[in-house]
């Protein structure tokens, strides 16, 4: 069972599908991640682009904390209707978030820009190819603005080129989980 860390909805438990296809980030490594993009970005400000969104913890605790604004981005028919159900619980207002059943990639190619930078979060499937391909979109967008900042979560073993338009702020381990928090240049 995973639970919101911290803010207005701390506490509350979210569901999680059954089976190996998705695999929910930990309380700790949510924790430790919004310590740290506290310390680099003003939460309260921020869209939240939950790219595979999954069971939605990043993004819920992201509204949790006050972000602006969450757009969660789920492909799976199955995890989106436990990410609905997990939005559903916790009521946020309907301005604060929206869906999108795409792939990530097509998703992206579409996003309008905000009018100022974002938190984007790539977590996909351990053993995909989504890495590299979204990271490469991610750092020609436009929409994708300077400055904004860009956390990829992955598995320890696999080695990830980041594109040289993306620096590196803060490189973290949680077990055998990588955390990556990267600024557009």
């Amino acid at each position: 069972m995973i639970r919101i860390i911290a803010g207005k909805y701390r506490g509350r438990k979210l569901k999680v599908p059954q089976g190996i296809s998705i695999r929910p980030s930990s309380n700790k490594l949510r924790e430790g991640l919004f310590n740290m993009l506290s310390g680099l970005a003003d939460i309260k400000s921020m869209i939240f682009l939950d790219l595979f969104a999954g069971t939605g913890a990043l993004g819920l605790e992201a509204l949790s904390r006050g972000a602006k604004k969450v757009i969660f981005i789920e492909a799976s028919q199955k995890n989106m209707a436990v990410l609905k159900q997990n939005i559903e619980s916790i009521s946020p207002e309907k301005s604060s978030f929206e869906l999108a059943k795409d792939n990530s990639a097509q998703w992206l190619s579409r996003f309008k820009d905000p009018g100022y930078p974002c938190v984007v979060f790539l977590d996909p499937p351990f053993y995909g190819n989504e890495y590299e391909l979204i990271l490469n979109k991610l750092h020609v967008l436009k929409s994708i603005r300077q400055g904004s900042l860009i956390v990829v979560e992955s598995n320890q073993a696999r080695e990830i080129l980041f594109p040289k338009a993306l620096q590196l702020l803060k490189h973290r381990r949680y077990g055998s989980v990588n955390l990556d928090i990267l600024r557009r240049k």
